[in-house]
């Protein structure tokens, strides 16, 4: 505590004024002669004794009334924040700008209030003070300072972003930049409705360089309807194929919804509508079909019917539909290798001699087959793990007479499992694992047990070691895999265990020959996922053939055209986008020779969950911080120019000592009007 006036201090000397008066008397008394005084002399020990007490209290009122009135002109001040020193301020303000702020309640919407609570702290601020404004959009504009005139202008032009932002990520960037400054004083402002998805408490920077103010605005749960994921049930198609959609709906609201309508769309056409009842705070996974009469990107959404809140009821995704597939085979030829592929009107298979391999094609096929080479040479492999390694599948069908080593010179580069002995003995296939990649979306629903398995008159073993990662897919009774795969680097490696003809294997006369060898052709090409959030932090992966280092690519949506970031990961060709898109749609990503590449942006599903912290949420979860400099202004209708001007500038007490100054003349008032006993002995009289 502090006192305004100090020097008026000096005025406590007036206590001494009522202190003299009580030690000099000046009542007098006169004498009255009684011939006897026995009765009279108790009652003045009594009367005595009331008016000792009685002119103590006066003394005390009296003191107390002057005290009172000299720290009234001191003026008193509680200081609330210590570590405030004398010194211009530097003040970050957080305005949260997120979907979740476009709900409304009795007092507007939300973003609105925000914006008024981030006026009024500025109100707080001196003009000379630095002020920076940050939203959920954090981009380079905003990390400047700014005048307050600069921040009310900058203020008025916050609109509502698609773009989410956690909160710890917010605080720390405030803090960084505060850090920055060389003001004496650095505070940050978070003025936000605390919506649990992004609001991370337990993860705040443990600082202790800036005060951090927490302004809740506060905010009711709404119910509501939306999508939160979707997928679909292979990773790519061709022409013909049938799509199946799965998408999850979900009811946050504490009320069950009955018949909510569902529709999809393809290629601008309404391709498959159904309903569904929804649980509170549960969610529905619904399948719909439609068969891929396009070629190319597939532009796709989902959509259903809700209100208030609308923003999440579509979701865009993209489907890629193969329109051809590049099949190179290389050693011995393969007559049932060679009909399924000339069969298919959308492969185009060529078969070559070992020796008359060009590398410097490779990277153009989706599809590569060495089937039962003698022996593989070491360049020959090292072009095949390289093509592997950037992202190509290939298929590997050894001889039963075959040159082993090089065969594992090349399986031991891409760290598949290598051949070990020949066993002549015939095994059964006894198990076939669906849920690989390659056979997702083959069987829908029908059981492998009653599936016929190929019978092998005659496999490798294998063998592997600590650096070999691979994935059975065909198993045989005697426990060795009969078809593998290994991932390496950003492609596939398949390995058979025989050689795909009469001799060893009847797989070619099966019905699983051919998604078997056909989905490794299919899905060979990069797999775009559905879908991509605004605030994807991941590059996003696009196919090799589709851009080289030097091209200059176009994300086009209508009016729409923006260029990504083009950058390479892992020699594969990625895109990056710096928060250059806010509008969600079925986008199309443009190369220089044309081609195009459907990608689809939707909103974050972090801000459709409204779902807030309260205050004593706030506060428990502040507590884990105590050694840092959290606060929070948990009434929302506390004017935050007041409490700010408080903390800065102590909270002062002068009014307080008037309204006791005024009691005690009120009790000494009181004390002298009350009545007291008169005695004959006892009658005053005063000059």
């Amino acid at each position: 505590m502090f006192f305004a006036n100090p020097l008026f201090l000096i005025a406590l000397i007036a206590t001494a004024i009522p202190v003299v008066v009580h030690l000099f008397n000046f009542r007098r008394y006169r004498k009255v002669y009684f011939s006897n005084v026995e009765r009279i002399e108790e009652l003045r020990d009594e009367t005595r004794r009331q008016s000792r007490l009685r002119d103590i209290l006066l003394l005390v009122c009296r003191i107390m009334t002057i005290v009172f009135l000299v720290l009234a002109f001191a003026q008193p001040t509680v200081i609330n924040d210590s570590r405030q020193v004398h010194g211009s301020s530097a003040v970050s303000i957080y305005v949260d700008n997120s979907m979740s702020m476009r709900l409304t309640d009795s007092e507007g919407i939300l973003l609105q209030r925000a914006k008024e609570k981030a006026k009024e702290t500025a109100a707080a601020y001196k003009h000379s003070d630095l002020f920076q404004l940050i939203t959920d959009d954090m981009d380079g504009s905003q990390f400047r300072w700014m005048s307050r005139d600069e921040f009310l202008l900058a203020l008025d032009e916050i609109d509502i972003t698609p773009v989410t932002t956690p909160l710890s990520t917010i605080v720390a960037r405030q803090h960084d930049f505060l850090a920055q400054s060389h003001a004496a004083n650095r505070y940050a402002y978070i003025i936000s409705d605390m919506q649990q998805s992004t609001s991370d408490l337990e993860s705040l920077p443990d600082d202790t360089t800036a005060t951090t103010t927490i302004i809740p605005i506060a905010a009711s749960g709404a119910a509501n309807i939306y999508f939160d994921t979707l997928f679909t049930d292979a990773p790519a198609y061709h022409r013909g194929s049938v799509i199946t959609v799965h998408a999850v709906l979900t009811n946050s609201g504490e009320t069950a919804v009955e018949k909510v309508p569902v529709r999809l769309f393809a290629a601008g056409i309404q391709r498959a509508m159904t309903s569904t009842d929804l649980p509170a705070h549960g969610a529905v996974e619904l399948t719909m079909t439609f068969v891929a009469d396009m070629e190319g990107a597939a532009d796709c959404y989902v959509e259903t019917t809700d209100y208030p809140l609308t923003f999440d009821d579509r979701l865009y995704f993209s489907v890629n539909i193969s329109s051809s597939m590049a099949v190179l085979a290389i050693g011995q030829p393969n007559e049932y290798i060679a009909k399924l592929f000339a069969s298919d009107s959308l492969a185009s298979y060529k078969h070559i001699d070992q020796r008359e391999v060009d590398y410097a094609t490779l990277d153009d096929y989706n599809l590569i087959i060495v089937n039962e080479p003698k022996q593989i040479p070491s360049g020959l492999a090292d072009a095949l793990q390289h093509y592997v390694d950037g992202g190509g599948t290939l298929l590997l069908i050894p001889a039963s007479d075959g040159d082993i080593t090089s065969y594992n010179n090349l399986l031991a580069q891409v760290q598949a499992p290598r051949l070990a002995s020949w066993s002549a003995t015939t095994a059964k296939g006894t198990a076939l694992y669906r849920d690989a990649a390659l056979y997702r979306g083959v069987f829908h629903g029908s059981k492998t047990d009653d599936m016929e398995m190929p019978t092998i008159k005659g496999h490798y073993r294998l063998s592997s070691s600590e650096s070999t990662i691979h994935e059975p897919l065909i198993a045989l009774a005697d426990g060795d895999s009969y078809l593998s795969a290994t991932t390496y680097g950003e492609g596939c490696l398949y390995l058979f265990a025989s050689p795909l003809t009469a001799e060893h294997s009847d797989l070619m006369q099966q019905a699983l020959f051919v998604p078997t060898i056909l989905n490794m052709a299919i899905f060979s090409r990069t797999q775009q996922m559905p879908y991509y959030a605004f605030d994807h932090p991941h590059p996003i992966p696009l196919p090799h053939d589709f851009a080289t280092g030097h091209d200059a690519l176009h994300l086009v949506n209508g009016d729409i055209d923006i260029i990504p970031q083009l950058t390479l990961v892992a020699r594969q060709p990625a895109i990056m986008l710096r928060q250059q898109l806010h509008t969600p749609g079925n986008y199309r990503l443009l190369n220089a020779q044309g081609q195009s590449l459907g990608i689809s942006f939707n909103y974050s599903n972090d801000e459709s969950l409204m779902l807030f912290l309260d205050n004593d949420e706030i506060e428990q979860a502040l507590r884990q911080h105590a050694s840092a400099r959290y606060e929070l202004l948990g009434n929302s209708q506390r004017s935050v120019e007041q409490y700010i001007k408080q903390r800065r500038d102590g909270r002062p007490l002068w009014h307080w000592c008037i309204i006791l100054a005024l009691l005690m003349l009120m009790a000494e008032t009181a004390i002298l009007k009350w009545p007291t006993s008169n005695t004959p002995t006892q009658n005053k009289s005063n000059r």
